[in-house]
């Protein structure tokens, strides 16, 4: 019965950390927690999924959604370590993940046994610690974690045989939910005030925002009156309010202007004009973020957060000089080019529809191309480590429970990714699109000083050149497929009823070269 009880103080206090979500990687270790998920109330929703992998990137979308916690649940040994890059992307991003790992007991590690590692604090610095346990009177119910970052429960399990599955108290356990922990409000808010105190040639970055503190940072930068760069994922890239305010397209507008100050808000930002930043160490930087990230290696500022409804600023008397984006301008010479189709997409995608934006191009020219004439608030991305891996996973986390939602990704994300589909016939009702733009391999990599001069024979390797197609991958999971080359065909394919489909599109890979010069 030591299993049972073991298993049945770990659900129980998962169930008092928020979590509702539990996404089950079956194994024989870990069985004594998946026979009393099987009976779970309606409240409580099991996923299930075979690769740990794409599991922890699909639990990562459902955090990602409300930043609410979720489960992943996995067996003893290498099924642990697939954990790893979900984790990663969750620690920069500041998402909830609970990482449930059953292990064997203490006694077989270092031992080579049979689904025998050292998983116990396997995620280091990437997780907020590990509760690594196997016995139920050891486990420290009410454990404070934050929910600001993953955390692992490493419960060991003697042999499973045919005891009784735990008896968990569901109800009780939902009903003493400890609330989340949020970073303290506020900062030091003087040191916002005396970095805004001289703010005259300055501009103000915003990177991803959680919608509840939008009005807020609107509010703020509206009376602020300074120049705003906008992430995608921030919310307000197609803000009325701040229209007069927004600097247009992405890199562009920071080629010839130089700001005497940078102010960050939020996320760390896909901005190649982020990057720069470290070679230009005379720029004051200050970051008011909840992940606690400065984002540079150089001396910079950060804040963890600050209430902006309460902030006090001396606005701008008259509007700024806006600087132009030239690239956003020369979009109408290249319909067939790459940004040029992002802009596209950006015009047949519904408003309300949840956006997901793949690395690492897609993000690049959807900030550059997208149109501003249709607000799509609803968007998100993985700019936590900025990975290509489990992105597709994320997507379809993603989208549970909207009524429609949008994946943009590369070539190589898609293929990274290929059994992510594995979950949709779980999934609540909704369109799904999954777009993938495929050029061929890595095309950003081309762009890199090192490594754009290199020849033709050489590219194969440093951008992994293929010829592969993705309507395979749509019959594999019985999904819907259209491929197209002109974007004039987007509206009709976005109208198509389908419950989830595969858009492959094929860019005019002469003028992506043009047009990127």
């Amino acid at each position: 019965m030591s299993n049972a009880a073991l298993a049945a103080v770990t659900l129980e206090e998962s169930l008092s950390w928020g979590v509702r979500d539990f996404v089950v990687c079956t194994g024989a270790r870990n069985a004594p927690l998946v026979l009393p998920l099987l009976e779970a109330p309606s409240a409580v929703r099991v996923w299930r999924h075979f690769d740990e992998r794409s599991a922890a990137f699909f639990a990562l979308g459902l955090a990602r959604r409300e930043r609410r916690p979720v489960a992943v649940v996995t067996t003893s040994g290498t099924a642990v370590a697939e954990l790893l890059p979900a984790v990663i992307e969750a620690h920069y991003a500041g998402l909830p993940l609970l990482l449930i790992t059953a292990d064997r007991p203490k006694r077989f590690r270092g031992t080579g046994a049979p689904q025998a590692i050292l998983q116990a604090h396997l995620f280091g610095e990437h997780s907020e610690g590990c509760l690594d346990v196997e016995a139920a009177e050891d486990f420290p119910r009410g454990f404070p974690w934050s929910r600001l970052r993953p955390i692992q429960v490493n419960p060991g399990f003697e042999e499973p045989g045919a005891e009784p599955p735990a008896v968990v108290d569901w109800v009780g356990a939902m009903h003493r939910v400890t609330a989340p922990m949020r970073p303290c409000l506020i900062g030091d808010e003087t040191l916002l005030d005396r970095f805004l105190a001289d703010f005259a040639d300055g501009v103000v970055i915003l990177g991803e925002i959680d919608a509840t503190d939008r009005p807020a940072v609107e509010g703020f930068l509206k009376t602020l009156g300074a120049p705003v760069w906008t992430e995608a994922t921030s919310g307000l890239r197609e803000s009325a309010a701040l229209a007069h305010l927004l600097l247009p397209g992405g890199d562009g507008a920071f080629r010839e202007w130089r700001p005497a100050k940078v102010l960050r808000i939020g996320g760390v930002p896909s901005l190649r004009y982020w990057r720069d930043l470290e070679s230009q160490p005379r720029v004051p930087v200050l970051s008011v973020t909840r992940t606690g990230f400065s984002g540079l290696a150089r001396a910079s500022e950060t804040l963890p957060w600050v209430d902006f409804a309460a902030v006090a600023v001396a606005g701008r008397s008259q509007r700024p000089d806006m600087p132009v984006d030239e690239r956003r301008e020369r979009l109408p010479a290249f319909p067939r080019s790459e940004p040029a189709w992002m802009g596209a997409l950006s015009e047949v995608i519904p408003s309300e529809a949840r956006i997901f934006l793949g690395n690492s191009l897609p993000i690049r020219e959807w900030n550059l191309a997208a149109t501003r004439a249709v607000p799509h608030p609803a968007v998100h991305a993985n700019r936590g480590a900025n990975g290509i891996d489990g992105e597709v996973s994320t997507f379809l986390g993603l989208s549970e429970g909207a009524a429609e939602a949008w994946g943009i990704f590369g070539d190589l994300t898609a293929l990274y990714d290929l059994n992510a589909p594995w979950v949709l016939d779980q999934l609540s009702a909704g369109r799904r699109r999954l777009v993938v733009i495929n050029n061929g391999g890595g095309r950003i990599f081309s762009r890199l000083a090192s490594l754009s001069g290199i020849d033709e024979s050489r590219k194969r390797i440093t951008e992994n050149r293929h010829a592969i197609g993705f309507e395979p991958w749509a019959r594999l999971w019985g999904l819907g497929y259209r491929r197209l080359t002109d974007p004039a065909g987007l509206a009709e394919v976005a109208a198509e009823d389908e419950a989830a489909a595969i858009i492959e599109i094929v860019p005019d890979a002469a003028e992506t070269e043009a047009f990127w010069g």
